[in-house]
């Protein structure tokens, strides 16, 4: 069975999102602030953190950066009254792999809990090992290592990163990579899939202001060229 961190300080969500996800058979352990959430994240070992924003002691965002310090395969969605894009966008920077919305049904949270998970044990899976340039990228480990450093890469770097490299050549369109990264459970901005993309290039090319190997093309997507 599956186990889901439940982060979140409203006792009535809590106890809606707990019996919901029993009633699909997964386990249940919750956290009402930041820091016993990242206790908790050590001490369950959990397959999904559900994680909301609005947190004492250490809000939700600080909360998503550390979890990534200390994992990157691990999927996080994020439960916030925020709907801003700039909150959205701040969220997948940090890291988190879905964000929804507040009001929310459980059903809805429920089948997004399914599709990160089922994504997730796809991107497991795969265990190759490709050399970019002067870049390795270990699909298998979510790492990147280029000279003497070495970058993580969240669940949603790791699948459009995945998607292009094994098309080179060929022009990924933006929706492309919505419909095989996110699915339908989310469908992020153009300028969402703009910001992964260059967090992708800081951590592959040379210079990531003149890129050799992840391609802009313009009017249509993007192109991953493995040699120069």
């Amino acid at each position: 069975m599956k186990k889901i961190l439940v982060i979140e300080d409203d006792r009535t969500i809590v106890q809606g999102l707990e019996a919901a996800l029993k009633f699909h058979d997964f386990l249940v352990c919750s956290a009402g602030d930041g820091p016993t959430g990242l206790d908790m994240l050590k001490k369950e070992n959990p397959d999904l953190v559900i994680l909301d924003i609005m947190l004492p002691g250490l809000n939700g965002f600080e909360t998503c950066r550390s979890i990534r310090e200390n994992t990157q395969q691990i999927p996080i969605i994020i439960l916030s009254a925020k709907s801003e894009e700039s909150d959205k966008l701040l969220g997948f920077e940090l890291g988190a792999d879905d964000y929804v919305t507040k009001p929310f049904s459980a059903r809805e949270l429920v089948a997004r809990v399914k599709a990160n998970l089922k994504r997730s044990r796809g991107n497991e899976s795969s265990k190759s090992i490709v050399t970019v340039g002067d870049a390795r990228i270990n699909f298998g480990n979510f790492t990147i290592t280029h000279g003497e450093k070495e970058y993580a890469l969240s669940p949603k770097e790791h699948g459009i990163l995945k998607l292009l490299v094994f098309n080179p050549e060929k022009v990924i369109t933006r929706s492309h990579v919505i419909d095989a990264v996110w699915g339908d459970e989310y469908f992020p901005t153009p300028k969402t899939i703009d910001n992964f993309i260059r967090k992708l290039r800081t951590k592959i090319e040379k210079d990531p202001a003149k890129p050799e190997h992840i391609l802009t093309v313009h009017g249509a997507g993007y192109k991953f060229k493995p040699l120069i």
